[in-house]
């Protein structure tokens, strides 16, 4: 049975990354350089969760789609990434 190709990462969740990484810059900001109340920076935190869940998965969508294009060609090999 053919594998299930993985969809694309179109242009609207290149922006809706974008945003969302704006975002959580602002968020991390405003949490690191205020006195927030408590629930003010629970609500923060909630959004930053959130946020953070939809980027990884373009990420992680991303990624899928390199790993599959990458195995239709000859040739090529998708070493892991090692950020250090």
């Amino acid at each position: 049975m053919p594998r299930k190709k993985t969809p694309p990462v179109t242009a609207a969740d290149e922006m809706r990354f974008e945003t969302a990484m704006e975002r959580l810059e602002e968020i991390v900001e405003r949490m690191e350089s205020e006195a927030l109340e408590l629930d003010e920076s629970l609500a923060l935190f909630e959004e930053g969760v959130r946020l953070m869940r939809l980027t990884q998965g373009i990420l992680d969508r991303s990624e899928a789609r390199i790993h599959e294009l990458l195995e239709d060609g000859d040739g090529f090999r998708l070493d892991p990434w090692d950020p250090e």
